[in-house]
């Protein structure tokens, strides 16, 4: 009742709070330490910190809209009367790699914290810059950082792991497709049952740009700033920013990897689908109940559809298949590769 709504508002505020907490952590650094930090420097601390609250605001829209309600729900539905009541889960292999990430940022980011914050002879220790801010204030704010953290890991977690969710309903519905077409059935059926399927991954494709632009965008975006700046201030960037910066970095690109994987995952199902379908057609393991004098022009025409119906998943005019993602991981280690190289030589 009451105290039910009075405790649900009190924790919305609170993760609210938990998101937007880091996303002035350039300001926090100049309140340390003056004049520490160039203008990149704090741009690059802003992108960083700001996937959290856009990733929770874009999960908030996602979940209380038309489009979740509509197309999600029903498919949500659908797969438990096929399955008995379980829904489609994240690969194992991916929530080993989640919780390991996710379980080593933390450590590391706490870890850095603590030592930047009171270490005595750190340069960002509390001793020598409490001069330009109230002390509790300031104390009580570098204090809650670290704890709520994981608040900020897991909107970003939880919008590419239900991107992957979703990714799988659209794959169950086209394996759905697929055994319709076994012994003989109406083409008109099939035929709007493949419109249903293509309306309902366009419809994703769209709701999804601003997902993508945070969940696959920033993440590429921190990593070329993060490049830059170890260009720009190598010794900077050892000395504050590799130790907590890189590990979430990676768990930024192992959230983006995810999502384009997931996506590509939908155009190779497709393909795959689709060739299958016109293989039984032609093996004869699939026909129409339509009229039989007009049998050949209907073949024809429901497979020139298929091969021309659907070219993948597409969002922000790019075409998500295995090849793109492919060429970004070539990309991202041909780039990283030679300052891991550079850093260890250093140290």
């Amino acid at each position: 009742g009451i105290f039910a709504a009075l405790f649900y508002a009190l924790y919305g505020i609170f993760v609210v709070f938990c998101q937007i907490l880091a996303v002035p952590w350039a300001l926090y650094m100049q309140w340390l330490e003056p004049g520490a930090q160039d203008w990149f420097q704090n741009s690059f601390l802003t992108v960083i910190c700001s996937q959290a609250p856009l990733a929770w605001l874009f999960l908030r829209w996602l979940l209380t809209s038309d489009h979740f309600l509509t197309k999600i729900v029903p498919m949500i539905r659908e797969e438990q009367d096929r399955s008995g009541g379980r829904l489609p889960c994240i690969e194992k292999h991916w929530r080993c790699v989640y919780a390991g990430i996710s379980v080593i940022v933390q450590c590391l980011y706490v870890i850095w914290w603590l030592y930047m914050i009171y270490w005595p002879d750190y340069p960002f220790n509390r001793k020598s810059h409490m001069s330009n801010f109230p002390i509790l204030p300031l104390k009580l704010l570098l204090d809650a950082l670290p704890w709520t953290f994981p608040y900020r890991l897991l909107a970003p977690m939880l919008l590419c792991q239900i991107f992957s969710v979703m990714a799988k309903l659209h794959i169950a519905r086209m394996e759905e497709y697929q055994a319709r077409h076994r012994g003989r059935n109406s083409g008109k059926a099939l035929f709007q049952l493949l419109k249903r399927n293509i309306g309902d991954r366009e419809a994703e494709e769209q709701a999804w740009g601003c997902g993508f632009l945070i969940s696959v965008g920033l993440p590429c975006i921190s990593v070329a700033m993060l490049v830059v700046l170890f260009i720009r201030c190598e010794e900077c960037v050892i000395e504050h920013w590799l130790f907590p910066s890189s590990s979430y970095v990676l768990h930024l690109v192992v959230q983006s990897a995810q999502t384009f994987v997931s996506a590509a995952q939908i155009t190779s199902k497709s393909k795959k689908v689709r060739l299958k379908i016109v293989e039984m057609i032609l093996m004869r393991e699939a026909t129409f109940t339509e009229n039989q004098a007009e049998y050949g022009f209907q073949v024809e025409a429901y497979t020139t559809y298929l091969s021309n119906c659907y070219p993948g998943f597409c969002v922000l005019g790019t075409l998500v298949t295995n090849e793109l993602v492919t060429q970004l991981g070539n990309v991202l280690a041909l780039t990283a590769l030679p300052l891991v190289v550079k850093y260890l030589v250093h140290t």
